[in-house]
């Protein structure tokens, strides 16, 4: 009988079926490279939308400061520099002309901005707030001493300290109680919190009261606090005092102009995502206490 000769085993050579998973993998890098490039890009726009917008009415037009504000501000690159509206000028100059087509094109953008960060809504509500403010500040004759402005943070109220406290002094002027509690009564139209801070020039102090411009700014903040919930009918909850003595300066302290405009009480009604922080350490108080 004749044996059936073995079949010799052949190694299967390599086709291309790897081909197939390769370039599927491929194809969705490219994708995300492409999502990450595009988001990147509006981005990139974005920023420069607000670096023009801040160039174009702070440094182009002066930059009158925080205090002087007109309180029409929008929206800044960062906590505690307002953007200002540039003024309109004289109409028949062609430089003039352009300039202020490029602030309300740059006010635009920077109000868009605004709404992306805080929301139409809250910002509808903190503009109806800061005109009822800006019509009491020109009631009260105290709108130099007095500005308004909104930024990510909220709404932001800064009050001049030489109208609320005496040199030295955390005790509140009582002439300008009566003020100080009609800005209450209309900040409470909100159930936002409220932040007090106080801030003062890089001058020393030192006495038995105060040793240092610490214990000054606290203390002053902490009046008005004291006064938005004893006679304000703020709830104390809601409301924080914070002192920074001399270290957020908005201005240049070695002139007195500049000294001026850092002596000063910022009132800031926070917008929601600050309230969610505020809400977010109440809680851990809260478990804190529990325990």
């Amino acid at each position: 009988m004749a044996r059936k000769g073995k079949k010799k085993h052949h190694e299967e050579e390599a086709g291309e079926a790897w081909l197939l998973p390769y370039s599927d993998l491929m194809t969705l890098l490219l994708a995300i490279f492409i999502v990450l490039f595009a988001a990147s890009k509006m981005d990139q726009g974005k920023s420069e939308a607000l670096a023009e917008a801040f160039r174009q009415n702070i440094v182009e037009s002066g930059g009158d400061g925080i205090l002087s504000n007109d309180g029409k501000s929008i929206i800044n690159l960062y906590p505690g520099a307002p953007i200002t509206e540039p003024s309109t000028g004289d109409a028949d100059s062609e430089s003039v002309g352009e300039g202020t087509t490029d602030g309300i094109s740059n006010s635009e953008d920077a109000r868009e901005a605004l709404y992306e960060l805080l929301g139409q809504q809250e910002v509808n509500n903190l503009e109806e707030v800061q005109a009822e403010l800006e019509d009491l500040f020109q009631q009260e004759n105290i709108d130099t001493s007095i500005s308004s402005r909104i930024d990510e943070r909220g709404l932001v109220i800064s009050l001049d300290n030489a109208i609320l406290f005496d040199s030295g002094s955390a005790q509140i002027k009582k002439e300008n109680e009566d003020t100080l509690l009609k800005i209450a009564s209309t900040i409470n139209t909100l159930d936002n919190y409220i932040r007090i801070e106080g801030h003062t020039d890089n001058r020393p102090i030192n006495t038995t009261v105060y040793p240092s411009n610490w214990e000054l700014s606290a203390a002053r903040a902490t009046s008005v606090v004291k006064l938005f919930r004893d006679r304000g009918g703020i709830l104390p909850e809601k409301m924080v005092a914070v002192g920074y003595a001399e270290f957020k300066p908005v201005a240049d302290n070695s002139t007195a102009e500049g000294r001026a405009k850092n002596r000063r009480i910022d009132i800031i009604i926070l917008s929601q995502r600050y309230d969610s922080l505020e809400e977010q350490v109440g809680d851990i108080q809260s478990i804190d206490n529990t325990n």
